[in-house]
């Protein structure tokens, strides 16, 4: 009598697990990351339902004639900054001038001080100030990175630099209100620039911040 009955709450802790298994799902491997802290992992990722079309992936081009002069300075983040990988370095840094965009036009400070230095934070800040006033109002519907590649990387007492030349494509639409009639201009464009990211590596600050953006066209 004993052994039936374990055998049957055996039987029934089993149909519970497999219940469990299906209501909760698992992990197909499938799913993809969204990266914002440029040193984690891909693995420790938070990750989104949402899905990228595979057109709009970035297009990371190597010149591995440039990166092989980088080869101590790279070594020495990867030694330095757990997790650092010069991939999801690039990854990181085209979420980041995505997330830059969409802050500015957004006036959203909080992403904007995250992810700038204090002096280019203070001249988006006096950019945002001045389309207020003007009441004129900006809205992204595209920011693609086309092409993304490394300049050049500097380490000086403990605070790492890396330059990155940009090429992207936007689409945007500014508003503007006047004597109570609104109007509308849209431009699309094809932008080449260089960003500087910069990190202290004794910060406990994940985030590498721009501190410095030169427009090529």
């Amino acid at each position: 009598m004993f052994d039936i009955i374990n055998l049957i709450l055996l039987i029934v802790v089993i149909f519970i697990l497999i219940m469990l298994r299906s209501v909760l799902g698992r992990r197909t491997g499938q799913e993809k990351p969204v990266i914002i802290d440029f040193d984690e992992p891909k693995s420790k990722a938070a990750e989104t339902a949402q899905e990228e079309d595979v057109d709009s992936l970035i297009e990371i081009h190597e010149d591995e004639k440039n990166i092989s002069s980088y080869l101590s300075e790279l070594r020495y983040l990867e030694k330095s900054l757990s997790g650092f990988n010069l991939k999801y370095f690039k990854e990181g840094a085209t979420k980041a001038y995505e997330m830059i965009l969409i802050g500015h036009s957004e006036e959203d400070h909080k992403t904007l001080n995250s992810l700038l230095g204090k002096e280019l934070y203070d001249d988006f800040k006096a950019s945002i100030d001045a389309r207020n006033e003007a009441a004129q109002k900006l809205e992204y519907s595209m920011i693609k990175v086309s092409e993304l590649q490394i300049d050049d990387i500097k380490i000086e007492k403990n605070i790492a630099s890396i330059t990155c030349s940009i090429n992207a494509d936007t689409s945007s639409i500014i508003s503007e209100f006047k004597d109570d009639e609104k109007s509308t201009k849209r431009n699309s464009a094809k932008t080449k620039e260089v960003w500087t990211f910069s990190k202290n590596l004794k910060s406990k600050d994940p985030n590498w911040k721009v501190i410095a953006i030169s427009r090529l066209n």
